[in-house]
């Protein structure tokens, strides 16, 4: 069972030291963006969103595997089969949330997704400031780090609302990056390989971050036996998941490969899309389009006019480019493969194999902040960043600490007005 460590006496004796001689500036940097986490961990805690997993859990607590009841019709990913309900999204968190909806049903009391949403964004926040130590960034860069995934990228919305779709995602984000933290701390293959399993259980397309575990033991300089131990520790798990995966689907749908995206209620154009297949190489030109060309929609003064009007733009609900909502991410790709260390080039094949995946789905992720899709393997790319960048600068440059805070804001404020717009 993972419990995080606190945050060591030295780091925060140090941190306070520094903060007692920042300047008025940084001062007011430093205060802004700590109000800029605050309400985005409180946002998560009372933007309840929609409730399929609670309604889940309550299914799975009476020993079944269909919904009690309806869960409603187009928009809520119902999936119709021999006349029961059920859902397409992976078991897993509806598992996590079974005792505490049978604690709260013994009173009549409904559990919302939001409540275990809350400790989940509170992780994610602890893990990534946590990788950036593991890498050595000072404090003060660990922050401005950790700010940059939580703020600038993709999670700021994924955080915000605990909409059934979303809380997967967020759990993702979580399993992803405490896998990455167990493999640059103690190194439990055991443990590793079971985050990797509740992955498969959540959101299937994430779980080729496996592929570079594995590919980090077979670069091990260790003997073969050593190695084998290893990857059976890691593996198994992952099989025993999948397995479960297949049963899952067996006695829902008969079919152990089907997970029912086939039965997905859709509406016509969502239809049309999946006619081409739930993964085909057809879908990949418009989600390659939306996660990487995607541009924020402009706002007009006059519905027929091409006047614009403060804010001037708004957020694009098909999908924001992951360089708009992260451009910190470019620095990546501004090295050449021949530079890439093995570590660096595993990573990169493993959120590639993952992003080749959700880019061959038929579905874009729709009614989103920025490209949903990519926190099934931005982990992986946040690392790399952290490591590439790291093996060039001592620490963080002020033009770069510019740019992540820069995004951090520009997101934040696209976010409430995109949160707005949709409570409207």
């Amino acid at each position: 069972m993972f419990i995080p460590e606190l945050i060591s006496y030295a780091d925060i004796i140090i941190f306070k030291v520094k903060l007692s001689i920042l300047k008025p500036k940084q001062t007011i940097v430093f205060l802004i963006f700590t109000a800029m986490l605050a309400t985005l961990v409180i946002m998560s805690l009372v933007n309840s969103g929609s409730g399929q997993f609670t309604e889940l859990a309550k299914a799975f607590d009476h020993g079944q595997l269909n919904f009690l009841s309806s869960i409603g019709g187009y928009g809520q990913d119902p999936v119709l089969y021999h006349g029961k309900i059920y859902w397409d999204e992976g078991p897993f968190p509806a598992i996590l949330l079974m005792p505490f909806v049978w604690l709260y049903g013994l009173f009549h009391a409904f559990f919302y997704q939001n409540y275990l949403q809350f400790p989940i964004v509170l992780g994610v926040i602890y893990l990534t400031y946590k990788l950036a130590r593991k890498i050595r960034y000072s404090i003060e860069d660990s922050l401005i780090l950790m700010t940059g995934f939580v703020l600038g990228s993709v999670f700021i919305g994924v955080a915000s609302v605990a909409s059934s779709w979303l809380f997967a995602q967020a759990i993702t984000a979580f399993l992803l990056l405490w896998s990455l933290y167990e493999y640059l701390g103690k190194k439990r293959w055991w443990l590793i390989g079971s985050i990797c399993g509740m992955l498969v259980l959540t959101r299937i397309s994430a779980a080729p971050i496996a592929i570079f575990f594995v590919l980090e033991i077979l670069n091990e300089h260790k003997e073969k036996v050593k190695k084998i131990l290893s990857l059976t520790k890691l593996l198994l798990p992952v099989v025993f998941a999948g397995t479960l995966v297949g049963l899952y689907n067996y006695l829902r749908f008969h079919n152990p490969f089907q997970g029912g995206y086939a039965y997905q209620l859709l509406s016509k154009g969502q239809a049309e899309s999946r006619a081409l297949g739930v993964v085909s190489p057809d879908h990949i030109p418009t989600n390659l389009y939306h996660m990487l060309l995607g541009v924020p929609d402009v706002v007009l003064k006059y519905a027929n006019s091409w006047v614009l009007k403060p804010p001037y733009i708004k957020n694009n609900e098909y999908g924001l480019s992951i360089f708009f909502t992260s451009p910190y991410l470019l620095h990546i790709f501004t090295h050449k493969w021949s530079t890439f260390t093995p570590q660096a080039r595993h990573l990169l094949i493993a959120a590639g194999v993952s992003c080749l995946f959700i880019l061959s789905a038929f579905a874009v992720g729709k009614d989103q902040f920025g490209y949903r899709y990519s926190l099934d393997f931005l982990p992986e790319l946040f690392l790399l960043f952290m490591i590439m960048y790291k093996s060039n600068q001592h620490k963080l440059s002020n033009g770069m600490k510019t740019l992540i805070l820069s995004s951090s804001t520009i997101n934040f404020f696209l976010l409430l007005m995109y949160l707005n717009s949709v409570r409207g």
